[in-house]
């Protein structure tokens, strides 16, 4: 029934071909989409929408591997994959982004730095001159 090939095999938790929920999800780990969610979907973990999956409305997750319908923003803090089945129209953001020949992406895409990266670049602006890395007034 669940076919589990290109799939990290530590899924905590699975929604089913025959689940639609209505509402937020959030998930403290991974989580596998075979069914369809009207809702934002949060995660902690790697978000895997399979094909033939649906999502309507945002996904933020630490990792996202794309390969249903998305109609919403997806934010990742690491790695995106939009998979040859995959459809986003929305807008993504991630550190890592790739796009497979064949997906179909309508919206923005923007790169992001990693959390790490970002609080070491504010660690080494100079401030004693009172004018930050842009010459802006601190």
């Amino acid at each position: 029934m669940f076919q589990l090939n290109n799939v990290k095999s530590n899924i905590s938790s699975i929604l089913g071909p025959e689940v639609e929920i209505k509402g937020d999800v959030t998930v403290s780990g991974d989580l596998l989409i075979y069914g369809k969610v009207n809702g934002d979907i949060l995660s902690k973990g790697e978000i895997v929408s399979a094909k033939g999956s649906t999502v309507i409305g945002n996904i933020y997750a630490h990792n996202a591997s794309i390969s249903g319908k998305i109609e919403g923003n997806l934010e990742v803090e690491s790695k995106a994959i939009l998979g040859v089945s995959s459809h986003l129209t929305g807008n993504l953001k991630a550190s890592i982004i790739t796009i497979e020949e064949g997906a179909r992406f309508d919206g923005m895409c923007s790169m992001i730095q990693k959390k790490t990266s970002r609080s070491n670049a504010k660690s080494t602006v100079d401030t004693s001159s009172g004018l930050n890395a842009a010459n802006e007034q601190v």
